[in-house]
Formats: C-alpha cells, structure tokens, sequence
C-alpha cells in the first residue's frame, strides 16, 4: 500500500493516510472508517468476505494506526480527507461508506458536506442528538487518554468491547491527542438539513446498550427518505467486535439491497425524539406524530 496524497480544507497537503486495500480497483468501492483508538485493519474481516465483489479502503485515519504520526484532524477535515480519497482513488467519483463510532461521525460529516460522494451507507454507534452524560464521560477520556499506551488502559478498553491483541495494538499506538480530540467532536450533537435530505440508503445500527443513539437513530430514520433504524439485541458500543459475524453479515446484505440478519431488531422510532430532532433541525415540531405517519407509509 502506498500513502496517498489528498487536499484538505481547499489547500493541497502531503497528507500520508494509510490506506489498506482489498478488491479490485474500478469495483463498486467501499470505504470502511475505524472508531478513535482503532484503525485500518479493524474491518479486516469485511474486506475479505467483500473484497471478491468491491473494492475496499480503509483509511487509517490521521492520528491512528499507520497515520498515528499525522496531524490530529477535526471531523469536518477528516470527512474532507475522505472525500478526497473518494475522488483520488474510486473511478466512479462515488462509495459507499461504513463508520463505527468516529467514523460514523465521519460518515454523518460525509452526508452533510460531501453527498454527491456517498453511495450506500452503514453508521454504527453514532448518534446525532446530545447526550446529558457527555460532559462527565469525556472528562474521564480526558484523565484517561495520558496513560492511552499503558496495559491497565488497554486492558479496560478491551474488556469493554471484547478487542483481540490487533486491537490492543492499534490502541497503544493511537495519538493520545487525536484519541482525546475523537471522542470530545465525536459526541456533539448535531445534524443538518443537508444530511436529513439525502436520498442514498442509509442503516443507522447500534447495540442494545446505547439508549441515546438508539433513539437519536430512530428519530433520524423517521426523517431521511431511505434510511432504516436497527439494533444488536444483548450488545453493547462496538459490537462487531463481539459479534463480527454478525456484523459482517450485515454491511454485506445492506450494501448488496438485500434483507437483513434476522437476528438485528427494529427500532421504532418516538415523537419525541422526533421533535427533539426537528428542534435541533430549526424546525417546528408540533406535529411530529404527523411526520411519523407520513413516513410509514
């Protein structure tokens, strides 16, 4: 794999983003986007099972993996980098996209600023509505991330979502600053009218455990032309991690248009996630229940 060279923010930078590649060049293209503290080869399972039928790249993203050495990126610049990766290395000039965690705050950045790029799209663990807690969470990642590289560190991280000795790695390798920087932009909240208008599939995915970004998902769903809610019952952020499979199997029959696992459940949405969305939009959201029933039929 070579590095490439993209433009970020209107000025041509020799950004070297490390990109792992799997597929043919000139297939439909999909780009997988890695969660803060991963990388690349976090999809390594996804790019074999799809790389007979796509071409996948997997960026590691600027402050991770084989990138750790990058500049930390905001999400609007690293949506930017993405967007140039699209239209450097993908003839067709559009993806379909896949995040987890970051990189679906990645993804939701791609379908505000950069939709024209975007074919299919798959967001795990990534809400769009504020989340109360937010505040006392990122202050412990803020007294967490100096001792990132440490084993007690690493080991509580992969306790939580099950991360095998590639993850750990990727982990102790992650920039402490564009570890920290991923978690504090990647939980405000936001969504725009740009990304509720776009037409592209899009299944916003989350485990059991996480409420917010559940009903934040649900209410967004309700909202966009073509998306659907689901959640993994029993699991909890990062999921594929324990559920790879699963997960596999999911991305590959929502980018093939074909039905999904059983095993995923729907989420209905609530009108007053609805309006809370509608709300945060700058819109009037007295008749929520209205816009709920338009949209089931």
């Amino acid at each position: 794999m070579t590095p490439l060279e993209v433009e970020s923010g209107g000025r041509s930078t020799a950004i070297g983003m490390y990109v792992h590649e799997s597929g043919t060049p000139g297939s439909p293209a999909v780009v997988f986007l890695h969660g803060a503290g991963a990388s690349g080869r976090m999809w390594r399972d996804h790019m074999v099972t799809l790389g007979d039928r796509f071409h996948c790249l997997a960026p590691d993203l600027p402050g991770f993996g084989r990138s750790n050495r990058l500049a930390t990126a905001s999400r609007i610049e690293t949506a930017d980098l993405v967007a140039g990766l699209i239209e450097t290395r993908v003839p067709a000039g559009r993806a379909h996209i896949v995040g987890l965690s970051w990189g679906g705050g990645v993804a939701h950045t791609l379908l505000d600023r950069h939709p024209e790029l975007v074919d299919r799209v798959v967001i795990d663990g990534a809400g769009v509505l504020s989340w109360w807690a937010k505040g006392p969470f990122l202050l412990g990642i803020a007294a967490i991330a100096p001792f990132l590289h440490t084993r007690p560190v690493t080991a509580f991280f992969a306790g939580i979502i099950g991360m095998d000795e590639v993850g750990r790695a990727d982990l102790r390798a992650s920039s402490r600053r564009a570890f920290r920087r991923a978690f504090v932009e990647g939980f405000r909240s936001g969504v725009s009218r740009v990304e509720i208008a776009a037409t592209c599939p899009t299944l916003l995915v989350a485990g059991e455990g996480e409420t917010v970004v559940r009903q934040s998902n649900a209410a967004q769903a309700a909202l966009m032309p073509h998306a659907v809610a689901r959640f993994a019952p029993g699991l909890g952020h990062g999921w594929l991690a324990r559920r790879m499979e699963l997960h596999v199997r999911m991305v590959e029959a929502w980018l093939t248009g074909q039905e999904l696992p059983a095993e995923l459940a729907l989420e209905p949405p609530s009108p007053s996630a609805v309006e809370r969305l509608l709300r945060e939009l700058g819109e009037e959201a007295p008749d929520a229940d209205h816009r709920l029933a338009a949209r089931s039929r």
